[in-house]
């Protein structure tokens, strides 16, 4: 047996060994038909190249048969993929069964020719190579080329298709099937150049073969036919790669069959005219696929005659939600819009117009335009700000009357209220902004200059479902900002009430200063202390007036406050110097040792002011105020404690509750205040009381975290510290 008949019978062996596999798994299926049939093919060719190597009599005779073969062999792998898609696919429209038909008739059409012709387009020459006479064998080859090369787009479009884990059953027996494909375009690109069937050339393709069936023979080990029930859908991104490399490939395939004709004539110039050839096809891809008016219409017949909509709407739906998802305003949602506009409907003009509410006219706020030819009629180029529209005009009437978008016919385009309108935006479509209730928010406009069709219902349906979106997003932005100023306001009369309880305790100092000078008021001490009593209280409010009017006028309401050194004895001292009285004179036991710590002074002493005031009200002249300081190497504890009637339940439940509060003529806000400013500085505020047995408040900051205070009076949370309920004892 000839060395040159191993590859052969080693391919129709293993084709032999495939159909055995397949034949016993056809109910599995109705692409294992298809797969028989290949398996088939494949005995056919290889097993007679086999034959004709160990019994060369009849050469001519048994090369007719192989190139029978070798014609159906594209169609066959062209039939098992779209056997596939068809089972697995919930999408067959696109390279269905009518192309098969057409491409199976045509093979068909040249196997006849071939088997009667007597020589099958093939004649031996004196080096015993078979050498194929031309057009006729031009013809042959070109029809295999063109054919492999749709069965790859075929194969290629499944694979991408195809999730896991289907697309890992199927990988290795596309990857086989493609590799066949292949070995049919290098073979029949080689006989379309030399037009000589030399045996090494058939013994390699042999080996490749036989190669390319192993890789088939894993995938059928993988492959569980019935647990494959998945559906699947053809995306328009896969359909359309697909696609190009087919159009690329073909176009291709046109040039080196133009180029191989005129190699086959007679003029002197025949090799530089091929090279010249192949440059200017080069150019001219690059020129058409770099064309951004060729890419538009390429994606339009795709999604026309592959797809029974124009759009792949969930994709659409996915990217429009990722393009405004990160917006944070106004202005951010109507560039994004903008953009998504000009870039999905390839339009050179695009312009979004919006309702002033201080004229109640549309202004034009965004535009887009892209490179292009100016004309004579262009006066956009020259118009800097196009006059708003009155919401008389009659586009703003049509669309608040229709709220869908508005396609410009050519009698408006001649109309006196349009002519200014579309001379600037050479609008060919308007689409509205409106609401739910009907208003107007504004519209957009879209011209037609880079798509020559007209825009059709698909492109209608996918701007209206886009522009309700953007109008929800605007109306959200609307309450946004509504709801930010309503905020302003709340948190300006909620720091009022605040500073309205400190003015109040400021009040109160000046009246027990104005109580006490009608027994003292000839004491030389008493008009030193009195006198500055009033000093101090009259900053104070002056003070806090200023911080109020600096709040309502700041975006941040919250306030920024610098923290300084803070011997809290000596502002103890401070306090009570200003409050003590004739009926009312608290104790103070400084402890030793108290670090200075970094708080804001005068937030603190309003603290401790309020509480002290607190108190005093409790005891009623009756009872008895201590306060005392202690360091425990932690933190510094500051401990009031009164001998008033005390609290109830209830009344410390809802202590800290702003704007609630037990005194007849009290606001609801002193401690929900010092319980903030406390929690501000990282500290704990705790209160212990029981009805007919006094009060005891417990302040603590701790010393590690007070110099780390926050710079907002209020929205700091507390972080823990312990409280020792025996300090109290």
């Amino acid at each position: 047996m000839s060395v040159w008949a191993i590859p052969f019978i080693l391919t129709a062996g293993v084709s032999l060994f495939l159909a055995t596999i397949i034949f016993v798994k056809r109910k599995d299926g109705a692409h294992f038909f298809p797969l028989f049939l290949l398996m088939a093919v494949m005995i056919w060719i290889h097993g007679l190249n086999g034959i004709q190597e160990v019994f060369p009599a009849h050469l001519i005779i048994s090369k007719k048969l192989i190139l029978i073969g070798e014609v159906m062999l594209p169609v066959m792998i062209g039939l098992v993929g779209f056997s596939l898609l068809h089972e697995f696919s919930a999408n067959s429209v696109a390279l269905g069964r009518g192309w098969w038909k057409i491409i199976g008739c045509g093979a068909a059409l040249l196997a006849m020719v071939i088997l009667g012709t007597p020589d099958g387009f093939m004649q031996v020459n004196p080096e015993g190579e078979i050498v194929f006479r031309q057009p006729e064998g031009l013809m042959i080859w070109g029809f295999i080329v063109l054919a492999s090369f749709v069965g790859i787009f075929q194969l290629e479009r499944i694979l991408q298709s195809f999730p896991d884990p289907l697309r890992y059953r199927l990988k290795y027996v596309l990857i086989g099937l493609g590799g066949l494909a292949c070995i049919s375009i290098v073979q029949a690109f080689h006989l379309i150049v030399v037009s000589v069937w030399r045996p090494e050339d058939v013994w390699a393709g042999g080996l490749a073969s036989f190669s390319s069936l192993v890789i088939m023979a894993l995938g059928l080990r993988r492959w569980r036919g019935p647990q494959v029930v998945q559906k699947i859908q053809v995306s328009h991104q896969a359909l359309y790669a697909s696609l190009v490399v087919v159009c690329v490939s073909g176009y291709f395939v046109l040039v080196a069959m133009v180029t191989v004709v005129v190699q086959q004539t007679d003029w002197e110039v025949k090799e530089s005219l091929g090279m010249v050839l192949m440059f200017l096809a080069v150019m001219g891809l690059v020129v058409a696929m770099l064309s951004r008016r060729v890419r538009v219409e390429f994606l339009q017949v795709v999604s026309r005659h592959f797809f029974k909509a124009k759009y792949d709407y969930r994709e659409k739906w996915l990217e429009v939600t990722e393009t405004f998802s990160a917006c944070q305003d106004v202005s951010e949602l109507l560039n994004r819009y903008l953009e998504w506009l000009g870039r999905t409907f390839g339009t050179s003009r695009v312009t979004i117009w919006k309702l002033f509410d201080v004229d109640g006219r549309y202004h034009q706020i965004r535009k887009e335009r892209r490179r292009r030819k100016l004309t004579e009629n262009d006066r956009s180029s020259n118009v800097s700000e196009p006059i708003p529209i009155p919401a008389t005009h009659p586009l703003i009437q049509q669309l608040k009357k229709n709220q869908e978008p508005v396609l410009v016919k050519g009698g408006q385009r001649t109309a006196e209220d349009w002519r200014e309108f579309l001379d600037i935006t050479h609008a060919h479509v308007c689409v509205p902004l409106v609401t739910d209730q009907g208003r107007l928010l504004g519209f957009c406009t879209l011209s037609q200059e880079s798509v020559h069709d007209h825009y059709d219902q698909d492109d209608l349906d996918l701007l209206r479902a886009i522009a309700h979106h953007v109008t929800m997003l605007l109306i959200q932005f609307e309450l946004v900002e509504e709801r930010s100023s309503s905020a302003k306001w709340e948190a300006v009369h909620r720091f009022s009430a605040f500073y309205l309880h400190d003015l109040k305790n400021l009040a109160s100092s000046l009246s027990m200063v104005a109580q006490n000078a009608a027994q003292y008021g000839s004491n030389i001490e008493f008009q030193a202390s009195a006198m500055q009593t009033v000093k101090n209280t009259s900053q104070r409010i002056i003070d806090l007036m200023g911080e109020l009017s600096r709040q309502a006028n700041e975006s941040n309401l919250s306030g920024e406050v610098p923290t300084e050194p803070v011997d809290v004895n000596l502002l103890i001292k401070d306090i009570l110097a200003a409050v003590n009285g004739p009926e009312c004179r608290p104790t103070f036991s400084p402890g030793l040792e108290v670090p200075v710590l970094q708080l804001k002074r005068e937030a603190i002493k309003q603290v401790l002011l309020n509480l002290i005031l607190n108190a005093r009200q409790a005891i009623q002249g009756q009872g008895t105020i201590d306060i005392s300081t202690a360091y425990d190497g932690k933190q510094v504890i500051v401990e009031l404690v009164d001998t008033g009637g005390g609290m109830s339940a209830a009344q410390l439940e809802n202590i800290f509750q702003p704007f609630k509060s037990s005194k007849k003529n009290g606001l609801g806000v002193g401690l929900f205040q010092c319980k903030r400013i406390v929690e501000d500085h990282h500290g704990v505020i705790h209160i212990e009381s029981q009805e007919g047995r006094g009060t005891t408040v417990i302040i603590t900051f701790p010393v590690e975290s007070a110099d780390n205070a926050s710079t907002s009076v209020f929205g700091v949370s507390p972080v823990g510290v312990e409280y020792d309920s025996r300090r109290n004892k």
